[in-house]
């Protein structure tokens, strides 16, 4: 599946959302020491609207910061943050990955700075021809006091950032909404493994690229990985002796998920699929259907 069928399935969920109320301006918040959060509002799924631009300095709010993910291609929500960034020196953009609602932003972000975009490898190779990184940022790396983990999965380049009790988790979480697997450029094996080695760093607080921080990190992917796992559970007995397309498997495997979003759900039961094939537990047979 392309990247262009991935935006058109996503356009299809935001025309099918119930209308959203009346966006509010932009406000700057302080959410961990050195810390700030601009909510944008993005092209994003729903229920979120917006994405998160985390704005990092010195623990005593002065100096230059890095912008993490300004991923709004909108003028006024630039404006937005163009006004915060008047009274912040800025140094660097960030990206977590390559998604256009973390990305929409940067490259005119960077020509009005002056300053570089900064992101994995994995993600500079996505973004050829349509953001320039000059600076590639490699797993443990650290940028402007944060520790950058890769943490693939969502995507294959997605970085999270550490500082002190806080991480700035992207999208392996999110306070609104869920967290999409799509076989074309995710793994859900990768992504497993990542929320596993989140659940080993001593980070508490989350800061997600969608919806308010989660203070309780180790619940939140403690949470998750159960969710994966319980969703895997009704993929695996979902499968039968009987090849079956991912329309057949679809009704019983998330027949509690909105229909709305189904496209969207059949999209994560092929990521679950290529993990179960993977690891021998399902087969995957040339008609593009699977069994046990």
């Amino acid at each position: 599946m392309t990247d262009r069928t991935i935006e058109t399935l996503y356009e299809q969920v935001r025309n099918a959302a119930p209308a959203a109320a009346p966006f509010a301006p932009p406000v700057l918040e302080q959410v961990a020491p050195g810390i700030r959060v601009l909510a944008l509002r993005t092209p994003t799924l729903p229920p979120a609207a917006h994405t998160n631009v985390y704005l990092v300095g010195p623990a005593d709010d002065a100096g230059p910061v890095v912008v993490v993910d300004p991923g709004s291609p909108y003028g006024d929500q630039q404006a937005a943050l163009d006004e915060v960034l008047a009274e912040l020196p800025i140094e660097l953009v960030l990206l977590t990955h390559h998604h256009g609602d973390h990305i929409g932003g940067a490259t005119a972000l960077a020509e009005r700075w002056g300053v570089p975009i900064a992101a994995h490898a994995a993600t500079a190779r996505r973004l050829a021809g349509i953001v320039e990184v000059s600076r590639l940022i490699e797993d443990g790396e650290q940028v402007h006091g944060l520790t950058a983990l890769h943490t693939p999965g969502h995507a294959e380049g997605h970085l999270c950032f550490e500082r002190g009790a806080a991480t700035i988790a992207g999208d392996m979480v999110a306070g609104l909404g869920t967290i999409l697997i799509d076989p074309s450029e995710g793994d859900m094996a990768l992504y497993l493994a990542s929320l596993e080695r989140l659940l080993g760093r001593p980070a508490g607080a989350l800061l997600p690229a969608h919806g308010p921080a989660i203070a309780d990190g180790p619940a939140k992917l403690r949470e998750y990985l159960a969710h994966r796992r319980m969703r895997e559970e009704r993929v695996v007995f979902a499968l039968t002796e009987v090849p079956q397309t991912l329309e057949d498997l679809l009704p019983m495997a998330y027949g509690d998920t909105p229909r709305v979003l189904w496209p969207l759900a059949e999209r994560s039961l092929r990521a679950h699929l290529d993990k179960l094939v993977a690891e021998g537990r399902a087969r995957v047979h040339a008609d593009a259907r699977w069994s046990r």
